[in-house]
């Protein structure tokens, strides 16, 4: 005997502290751990400063906002400027950059025609060729369009 389990919870709640999520405060946790452990061996004492620092950087960096975290939407951010550059100033430094990394620039440029272009396949129904009728009981069923009035007397909206 099995027991369907349904649930209509899209998204549940994670288990944290101070609303981060258990899994971040884990990697903020591990990230300035491991910092501290390479860190003393360069920089001695300083590295408990170091180590909190990194910490704190990677709970930022792994916030999300719109599904995608900060680490993602500066990465994609830095793409885009470099794909601009590369398109409008390709003399500048971070349009050569963009040239070098060979960003695509052809995106930069938006045409219309193809952007706004009506699905293909879709039929366009001319009405002028349908059949109308003034009441309903002139009408055949199928054969057109009818046009009734709705009385709205006696009719209550509770």
């Amino acid at each position: 005997m099995a027991a369907d389990i349904k649930s209509h919870v899209l998204r549940r709640d994670e288990k944290g502290f101070a609303g981060i999520p258990f899994k971040r405060l884990l990697l903020g946790g591990v990230s300035g751990g491991m910092t501290l452990i390479i860190a003393r061996f360069a920089v001695g004492n300083l590295a408990f400063l170091l180590a909190a620092l990194t910490c704190i950087l990677a709970l930022m960096l792994t916030g999300s906002r719109g599904g995608l975290p900060l680490w993602q939407r500066l990465l994609y951010r830095l793409r885009g400027t470099l794909t601009l550059a590369a398109a409008r100033k390709p003399k500048s430094l971070s349009g050569r950059l963009g040239n070098t990394l060979d960003m695509p620039t052809g995106l930069v440029v938006l045409d219309a025609e193809a952007v706004f272009a009506p699905p293909e396949g879709e039929v366009e129904a001319d009405m002028t060729e349908w059949v109308t009728f003034a009441r309903a009981d002139e009408a055949d069923h199928d054969s057109g369009l009818v046009f009734v009035e709705q009385a709205l007397e006696g009719v209550s909206h509770g």
